[in-house]
């Protein structure tokens, strides 16, 4: 007589369990793949060249993106979400004051301070020196309701530039209620000529969403269908940038402050020198002794280039403050 043995049974049972959990697993991991190929296929869909209302839109295959338009350039992280829906996460500076520094030696016991740098899109404040931290005062840098500018802006001072703390409010009703943040800067390295430049919360930084469906890209009601992307990027060279960097470490600045890029950087070094007296960068084969100070010395002339360097020893805090409104720019608009 043959009898059941119940341990094999068990075991038995135990095979199938873990064969049939097996194929569950394989089934959903086969799905899964399934489902990141698909995204991904469509994904690379979308890349392409996109001519809309607003502007020129150049959509990459590593998912950043850049869109040209008039006075306009916004760079960033695009993605493909549910139902077609396309989000654009513009690139966004992380701080809204920076301050960079250098040595110029004829200041002698000054500070200098080109306040142009999107200083005038807020109420905007400056203390020059140590900060009260009970009762703190800033200076206001325009004055109250200005709308009109000069560029560019020069504040020089007898304070040591040391210690520097700036703040801004919003422009509006709102002004009152918001809690101010300020910004405190350290400098160690006792630069004495400073250029700032203030970042305003802006829409413009803000993630926005587009549609994409059979090859069109819609914004709003209006569409623009797809075209070869490699075509489109040899036309701009604005478009082959792929990140927008809003607070790099040195920048190279003309005497009356027009900022200058270096494209190729064997090409710079091939014609420029550091030269230490003036702690700046000369054009070996174009610059003349002196030139900076003539009177008829042109904006765009690039013969010598200022360098300055990135203040990064700083405290930011949100706090009520007092305000000197005795501005260091009062300008009659109508005039």
């Amino acid at each position: 007589m043959l009898y059941d043995n119940p341990k094999l049974k068990s075991n038995t049972g135990k095979s199938q369990l873990n064969s049939l959990a097996v194929k569950l697993i394989l089934v959903f991991v086969l799905f899964a793949v399934n489902i990141q190929q698909t995204v991904a296929q469509k994904q690379q869909d979308l890349v392409g060249f996109y001519k809309l209302r607003g502007g020129s839109h150049y959509l990459k295959a590593d998912s950043t993106f850049v869109i040209i338009g008039y006075a306009t350039l916004i760079t960033g992280k695009w993605a493909l979400k549910k139902q077609g829906e396309v989000i654009f996460t513009p690139d966004r500076p992380e701080e809204s004051f920076y301050i960079y520094g250098r040595h110029d030696k004829k200041l002698k016991s000054e500070s200098k301070f080109m306040l142009s740098n999107g200083l005038g899109e807020e109420e905007t404040f400056i203390k020059v020196g140590a900060l009260d931290n009970k009762t703190p005062q800033l200076k206001r840098i325009f004055q109250k309701n200005n709308h009109c500018f000069k560029y560019p802006e020069i504040y020089n001072t007898k304070q040591k530039g040391d210690t520097i703390s700036l703040s801004s409010i919003p422009y509006g009703s709102q002004a009152e209620k918001s809690l101010p943040t300020i910004y405190t800067f350290y400098n160690a390295n006792h630069y004495n000529d400073f250029i700032v430049i203030h970042y305003k919360q802006d829409y413009k930084y803000e993630p926005f969403s587009y549609f994409f469906k059979d090859n069109i890209l819609y914004y709003g009601d209006h569409g623009g269908k797809k075209e070869d992307l490699k075509e489109y990027l040899k036309e701009s060279s604005f478009s082959g940038i792929s990140k927008t960097v809003f607070s790099p470490e040195e920048i190279l600045i003309t005497p009356l402050y027009k900022d200058y890029e270096i494209d190729d950087k064997e090409l710079f070094n091939a014609q420029y020198s550091f030269q230490e007296s003036k702690n700046a960068f000369i054009d070996k084969f174009n610059y003349v002794e002196n030139e900076e100070n003539t009177s008829d010395y042109e904006y765009n002339n690039t013969n010598i280039l200022n360098q300055y360097k990135r203040i990064d020893s700083y405290i930011k805090f949100d706090k009520k403050f007092n305000i000197d409104e005795k501005a260091i720019f009062i300008y009659d608009c109508d005039k």
